[in-house]
């Protein structure tokens, strides 16, 4: 298969200059790769679940082209079914590919939650869940330091309670953790909860379907189910897309209102300095024509002393 070099096309917008500062943290990472060195399309899946979701296309659009341009239609097939994960689960990712550790031990503390259930103390439960409740907070703020280092601004509360239901998914079912580990989550996910029966298959699991993503083998729903499915991962897909374009309008319209108001006080600033300015030149006014008054008046009695 061919691999694609890190050159690919730069996104046009309002996403060009966080892909700058994309570029500037990967390179600094990855050293491989610049120059137009080659890379497999797993690694460059990697870098594209990392970005933030309103870069993620564009870039992925360049590299798709890439591919085609090196005759790779496989390549480029794979990378454009790759679909721009929401802002909570973009989080998640940026978590996942850049601090895959962090991840590990929150999984780690679910699969052995789920082990204790039933054969632990009251208090034991009590102490697990209190690890359960410090590492989900640990990892959204981790998740909120790596946004920022991206230049991106602190997310919702809604994204934040959106993470926070993913990693709890990720914990309690080991498809989801799977998902959540790979780095290439699409959406929240969310889990029905702790108590009995915790980490049971994926009775509580739920998430929308993937593009492509294979059923359960020995799993056959009735045509009714699969409808509904269907229908109910449909409208919730226009949910999320809905929200995402909220959130995405909500931010420009912020941003847009920061730079009326920095523009405003820079105005004030400059008529402050416009008055003063014109106050000191009518000052130096009066004191130029004063000087001219004492001179002539000093010529006069010059010349009355000489004459």
């Amino acid at each position: 298969m061919t691999e694609i070099s890190r050159s690919a096309s730069v996104p046009s917008t309002t996403g060009h200059v966080l892909w700058l500062r994309h570029r500037e943290l990967s390179s600094s990472a990855d050293v491989g790769g610049l120059n137009g060195e080659m890379r497999p399309v797993q690694e460059i899946a990697d870098e594209l679940f990392a970005l933030p979701p309103q870069i993620f296309t564009a870039t992925r659009d360049g590299y798709v082209a890439q591919a085609k341009n090196a005759g790779d239609r496989a390549a480029a097939a794979q990378l454009a079914a790759m679909k721009r994960p929401s802002v909570a689960a973009w989080l998640v990712n940026l978590v996942a590919l850049r601090r895959p550790d962090s991840i590990a031990q929150l999984i780690d503390l679910g699969e052995t939650i789920r082990e204790a259930q039933g054969s632990v103390t009251p208090t034991q439960l009590r102490d697990l869940s209190a690890q359960r409740r410090k590492q989900i907070d640990a990892i959204t703020g981790l998740a909120q330091s790596l946004a920022a280092s991206l230049g991106e601004s602190s997310p919702s509360k809604q994204h934040l309670a959106e993470v926070e239901s993913t990693l709890t998914a990720a914990m309690a079912d080991e498809e989801a953790a799977r998902l959540v580990r790979s780095g290439r989550v699409l959406k929240a996910l969310s889990y029905s909860g702790f108590g009995a029966g915790f980490g049971a298959g994926s009775g509580g699991f739920a998430a929308a379907p993937a593009a492509g993503a294979a059923a359960r083998p020995g799993v056959a729903a009735p045509p009714s189910v699969v409808d509904e499915k269907s229908r109910h991962a449909a409208a919730t897909a226009r949910l999320d897309e809905a929200r995402r374009v909220l959130t995405d309008a909500t931010t420009a319209e912020r941003d847009a209102n920061d730079r009326a108001d920095r523009l405003v006080a820079e105005i004030v600033q400059m008529r402050e300095r416009l008055d003063t300015a014109q106050h000191e030149a009518r000052a130096a006014r009066q004191s130029r024509l004063a000087a001219e008054r004492d001179l002539a008046s000093a010529e006069r009695r010059l010349r009355s002393l000489t004459g």
